[in-house]
């Protein structure tokens, strides 16, 4: 039997590169192909079902790494006989990382290291996206190919009290943005924008932010501007939700606004595309191919033109009904059964090579 195995970092089932590798492997599975997922950090839940890195076969057919970040688990990769495929999630740039934690950016510094060294490694690429793709193209990859990410858009119905809470306090327009507080997604471009909506429009409008924590220092200035910006009665921190509570904050909310300076997909606006969320999002790096015509990307962020683009939706009930049903149309692009087949036809033509 054909073996095809996975390699990563760390896996777990609460990230989105540790569902797509379990998703991944399902699909390899189904083609007839024995299929592992080996680690150097495992989850608890995971640990019967995964393995440690140390025990990849050495006579493997087809070894897939799953690069998001730099890891030492990479080099076990490249220096493998088999036929190596590396599955290219995006690594955020240091410029964006390097001054709030010292021990993301040297994770980061590696990954961009070893991207760049492993274009002499690998044999076939898959990128999330065109933007990946065009990273990878550059370094001098010479087979790369565009397959989005294996994800599930929750259908839970929402948790019943947290939509009542928020539907309880609200007043004027009701804004989301669900990421990792985290410097490259610009949160603090969010509270100054929804600052300017309230000053600029007389709108008591809320904003919402729904994510862990990335690096404390940024969280902390974030905070800052909160309270400096006389926000702090204006922006909540949710933090993690449970699935049902996501959905909750979809359904409670009028908007959705992502001023992300870097992205290398963006589950979250596919999330509110498919709830019916009209999306207000800046379009870069990766952010405007997966919005599409889903939503109303933005060519520059500035709080002004960002207040009023976020207005002009609340206000305007026939253009937030475009904008349901376009990011409705531009969601079903991504359904999970769509890239699994992608993901099938094209794993099927290097099989068939071997």
């Amino acid at each position: 039997m054909t073996s095809v195995h996975q390699l990563v970092p760390t896996i777990s089932p609460r990230d989105a590169v540790g569902n797509h590798t379990l998703a991944l492997r399902e699909v390899i599975r189904g083609l007839g192909c024995e299929s592992e997922i080996f680690s150097m950090f495992r989850h608890p839940d995971l640990m019967s079902d995964t393995h440690y890195v140390d025990h990849l076969p050495p006579d493997a057919d087809i070894v897939i790494y799953q690069f998001s970040i730099g890891s030492p688990v990479a080099e076990r990769w490249a220096q493998h006989p088999a036929l190596k495929i590396a599955n290219y999630h995006n690594i955020t740039p240091i410029s964006l990382v390097g001054k709030w934690d010292g021990l993301l950016a040297a994770e980061v510094q590696l990954g961009r290291d070893q991207m760049a060294r492993y274009a002499a490694h690998c044999d076939h690429a898959i990128c999330d996206s065109d933007f990946n793709k065009s990273e990878l193209d550059e370094l001098g990859y010479t087979s790369t190919e565009t397959i989005p990410v294996l994800f599930d858009v929750t259908n839970a119905a929402p948790d019943s009290s947290a939509l009542a809470k928020l539907e309880r306090n609200r007043r004027g327009t009701q804004v989301l943005f669900v990421g990792r507080i985290a410097p490259n997604k610009a949160h603090h471009d969010l509270v100054a924008a929804v600052r300017t909506l309230r000053e600029l429009h007389g709108d008591d409008a809320h904003l919402h932010f729904v994510g862990t924590d990335g690096p404390p220092g940024y969280r902390k200035i974030v905070e800052t501007i909160v309270t400096h910006a006389g926000m702090r009665d204006h922006v909540t921190f949710h933090g993690s939700v449970s699935q049902e509570e996501l959905v909750a904050h979809y359904v409670s909310a009028d908007v959705f606004c992502c001023l992300s300076d870097h992205e290398g997909f963006c589950v979250p606006v596919i999330e509110a595309m498919h709830h019916g969320l009209p999306v207000v999002a800046f379009d870069c790096t990766a952010v405007g191919e997966t919005v599409g015509n889903g939503g109303l990307l933005l060519k520059d962020k500035n709080p002004l033109v960002v207040a009023c683009a976020l207005h002009r939706v609340s206000s305007d009930s026939g253009l937030a009904q475009r904008l349901r049903t376009a990011g409705r149309q531009r969601a079903k692009y991504f359904d999970r059964g769509i890239t699994q087949d992608h993901f099938g036809e094209y794993l099927s033509t290097l099989l068939g090579s071997l």
